[in-house]
């Protein structure tokens, strides 16, 4: 597996750019002697300049993509789906909870999505043991302060004519935000399913069902 060095880095760095390896996962390569810059074996801290021509050594990296239906109870990460093989989750969904999440072997998109600057948009479906009443969007479009730390302002609120259940989209992402959020507002959550990430929509995928993307389909993100 060969690729050019598009800037003045680190080489590891230069690897996680690729979208090949994370920092770590390169510089396990480079210690195991299986990474070569301009035909010389790496280094482990190695800088590498724009030009370089970089091979690592072995099996060709396959840089895949995919939505995943994450069924409740699972634990994120844990499916033994074999479409999912060599790809990793970005994000977590927590147990109790269920809906989409992308795995990809593409380490490029996972900096992209998880970075706070891009605001990646996520959109969740909640039903409510109560009646949730207009105070609650005030609060929740305002932003939540709790003993544990502060949530940003939501995107966008919908509420059902019953009061209990609710749509509530989000680009922030910090551990069990949704739960959190309504838990300070005295809110129970039956159920709780992700049932948009971006553009990619639950629609009528199936717990455990797995659907294929390609490069082409984060294009915005994944720029050169």
């Amino acid at each position: 597996m060969k690729i050019i060095a598009k800037s003045d880095n680190r080489i590891n760095k230069v690897l996680q750019d690729a979208g090949l390896f994370s920092r770590r996962e390169a510089d396990k390569k480079i210690i195991a002697g299986l990474v070569f810059a301009n035909g010389k074996r790496a280094d482990l801290g190695q800088m590498i300049a724009v030009g370089t021509a970089i091979e690592v050594k072995g099996e060709a990296k396959i840089l895949s993509y995919a939505l995943y239906y994450k069924p409740r109870g699972e634990v994120t990460g844990e499916s033994k789906k074999e479409k999912l093989a060599g790809m990793y989750p970005v994000g977590r969904l927590d147990k109790e909870s269920e809906g989409l999440l992308i795995y990809t072997s593409d380490y490029r998109l996972v900096d992209a999505i998880l970075n706070p600057s891009n605001k990646i948009e996520k959109e969740y479906r909640v039903k409510i043991r109560e009646k949730a009443t207009p105070r609650v969007e005030r609060i929740l479009r305002a932003g939540i302060v709790t003993d544990e730390t502060t949530y940003a302002p939501i995107v966008n609120y919908r509420m059902s004519e019953d009061c209990q259940n609710l749509n509530i989209t989000l680009t922030e992402g910090k551990k069990h935000e949704i739960r959190r959020m309504l838990n300070a507002l005295n809110l129970t959550i039956v159920s709780l399913t992700r049932v948009r990430i971006m553009n990619f929509k639950i629609l009528n995928m199936k717990p455990g069902q797995v659907r294929d993307l390609s490069a082409d389909d984060f294009s915005n993100l994944l720029k050169d």
